[in-house]
This record gives structure tokens, sequence and C-alpha cells, in this order.
């Protein structure tokens, strides 16, 4: 009889070691979330149809064939497909090979719908990775409370889970931030080799590695202003972004038929760089305004996470976190602009680990604030925070004492 509770007490102790009820949370979450986009969103989008047909067309298909499987797959959400030409040879999508490629075996054995599970698999790859992150960085209470938000937006989970290439490309960008964290702990070369593997990758995905460069120069910059010494930041900046320009042209050169500069002068109704270039103010104004109304209707978590990331930015301008955010807005903002159409954050969507770390910060930090009574409930005294979760606000966190491990 006294054996049971004995062995009852170190289940219960097992499952808190491994954080038991934070994954059930988060994962229920995102299951909830995940039924809803079934059963009232569709996984097929205009864009879509360019994925699925490579899936074919990897999968051994010819490329009119490919068309033909598309075209009967799409009528069924009344969405024309694009010519053969167009299809399968339009400059934009032609380098984004790696979902396809991905997906090609799935199509295959289980038809178009095969696509859609691959994305919920790289999906729950990507919610794992974060909460994982966060949890180790920031705290598991923080880390279950900011991937709620996460795991209750509708348009990220409908971005993630559709046929498209942004959670894969999160994903990557995620997977290049744990990279550079980790060679600032351990100074081994191969972080930097995955972080580089990881750019070039995500440039095969989705052409966006603008926005995990842009994140990681920036904070190598400010990062060396605040300390006046050089930031550790500069190898894996420029890792990152030697290998998403050395794709980039590699792309303009193999694919030339799409411009993004014709693209940004249609978009601005304008014929010259100049001109366009005068129009940006109210392009800009344009898209924030019908993003801002847009996630005022549909989407009240994600603007939540958004403004407390934006928040955390102002709050701890000096934390590595902030720059990486700032890098990454002036990237997509770049990107947005020059495309010229609001996206309901879609274009963000690849340096959502960005906005997700400020915001786990600011939510840290609202914890700790807790009168003392409701801290002691929330936080047990016998219960010692893990020593990598140890943060200095107080510093710049291009100092080692203040980089914990991801």
């Amino acid at each position: 009889m006294w054996g049971v509770p004995s062995r009852l007490t170190a289940v219960r102790l097992w499952l808190d070691r491994r954080h038991a009820l934070a994954w059930l949370l988060v994962g229920l979450t995102f299951l909830i979330n995940y039924i809803a986009i079934v059963r009232f969103q569709s996984f097929f989008s205009p864009d879509s149809q360019h994925y699925l047909a490579m899936a074919y067309l990897f999968g051994g298909d010819s490329p009119m064939v490919a068309r033909d499987k598309t075209v009967e797959f799409a009528a069924n959400y009344n969405i024309e497909v694009a010519p053969v030409d167009s299809l399968l040879g339009w400059g934009l999508v032609q380098p984004r090979v790696v979902l396809p490629l991905l997906a090609a075996p799935f199509v295959h054995f289980f038809g178009p719908l095969g696509f859609a599970v691959v994305t919920a698999l790289i999906t729950v790859a990507l919610i794992a990775t974060l909460t994982v992150l966060l949890g180790r960085r920031y705290g598991w209470p923080t880390a279950v409370a900011t991937m709620l938000i996460v795991n209750a937006s509708f348009y990220l989970m409908s971005y993630f889970t559709a046929m498209l290439t942004e959670s894969l490309s999160a994903l990557w960008t995620t997977v290049t931030l744990i990279a550079a964290w980790r060679w600032m702990k351990t100074r081994s070369v191969w972080w930097l080799v995955v972080a580089g593997a990881a750019t070039v990758a995500s440039a095969f995905t989705r052409q966006a590695t603008l926005i995990v460069a842009g994140a990681f120069l920036v904070a190598w910059v400010l990062g060396s202003l605040i300390e006046r010494r050089n930031s550790p930041w500069m190898w894996p900046a420029l890792v990152v972004t030697g290998a998403s320009f050395a794709s980039q042209i590699f792309q303009s050169v193999v694919f030339p038929t799409f411009s993004q500069l014709d693209q940004f002068l249609r978009m601005t109704g304008t014929d010259s760089l100049g001109a366009a270039i005068a129009e940006v103010p109210r392009l800009a104004w344009k898209i924030i305004w019908e993003d801002l109304t847009l996630l005022q209707r549909y989407d009240l978590p994600l603007l939540f996470l958004i403004v407390l990331s934006l928040i955390g930015m102002v709050i701890f301008w000096r934390r590595e976190e902030s720059h990486l955010l700032l890098g990454a807005i002036l990237a997509t903002s770049l990107y947005n602009i020059t495309n010229g159409t609001p996206t309901q954050f879609r274009y963000a969507v690849p340096g959502i680990v960005f906005f997700v770390i400020v915001a786990a910060m600011v939510i840290r930090r609202a914890g700790e604030t807790l009168p003392p009574a409701l801290a002691r409930t929330a936080a047990p005294a016998d219960q010692a925070p893990e020593p990598e979760l140890l943060l200095d606000e107080s510093t710049s966190t291009t100092r080692s004492a203040a980089r914990p491990s991801p």
C-alpha cells in the first residue's frame, strides 16, 4: 500500500521535469485551432497551385499531367489554374523547390491532400521548436503563455497549415536563430555552417531570407554600438547575409522571369524608380491601415502578439532580441512595400520567431512584477529557476552572461 503513493509521486515528478502540463496546453490549443482550420478554412489557395503542380512534377509526372491533376483538384475550390508556362515557369515560384520536394512522396501516395499533411507536420515541428526555445530561454510559464497567443491566431494557423511555404520558411528562420545562439555559446564553426545551410534552404523555400539577414545585421550593428566593441553577432550576420545574397543572385540568373523592381513600379503606378520611391509613404500607410483593420476584425491574438513585441522592443532596447526584431521589421517592410499589397502579416511570417521572443520577454517581465502572494502561487519557493534562464536585463545581451542557451 505504501508503494502506490510513492509511485504516483515519482510519476508526477517525472512528468513535471518534462513539463508535461506545458506541452499538454500548447498541444491542445494547437489542436483546437487546427481542427477549426480543417472545418472552416481551405488548405488550397491560388498560390498553392504552383507548389502542388511542382510536387506532381517532382513525383514523376510530365508538366501537362501535373497541370491536369492540379486543375482537377483546384476545381473543388473554384480556383482557375494558370497555363503550364506560368504554372511551372514563373520566376518568382520556380526557385521554391524545397517544400514541393518534401511533399512529392506524400502527394504520390495520398493524393493532393498529402501536401496538407506535410505542412501540418512542419507546423507541429515549428510549434514544438518555438516552445522549447522559449521554455529554455525565458522559462516554461512564459513559453506556455506566449505559445497560447500564437496558437490562438487565425491568420498564423491558416498560413502555417495551408499548402503554402510559410510554415517551412518560419521553421528555417527559427533554426538559423538557434544556430547563431549556439555558435555564440560554443564557438563551434559547425553552428555557422548550420546557419548558412538553413539560410540557403530557406531561400529555396521562399525568397524571404532578407528578413533573417536584416535581423542579424541590425543586431550586429546596434550591439557593437551599445557595447562599444565588435558584437559577436558579426559572424552569424556575415554568414547569413552572404548565403542570402548568393542564393538571390543565383536565382536571378537561373530564374530571370520575375523582377522585384517591375513589381514595385506596377504597384505604385509609376514608370521610374524615383517616382516609385516618392510613393512609398502613401503605399506604406495603405498597407499598414488595411492590415490593421483586418487584424482588428479577424485576428486579435495576432494583433496582441505584435503589440506586445513592439512594446518589448522599446522597453528592452538594449537587448539583442529587440535588435533582431527591429532588423526583421525593417526587412519585412522593404519586402512588403516593394510588393505593394497588404498581406495580413503574411510577409512577416518567415520572421515570426523574432516577434515571439520579444513578446515572451514582456510576458516574463510582467510575471516578475506580480504581487508577492501571487508570485509565490505562480512559482513555488522550492522550485529554483534553471540556471540558463537567468537574464541580466541591465546590460546589453552582447555580453555572454546575458545570452543563455536556446
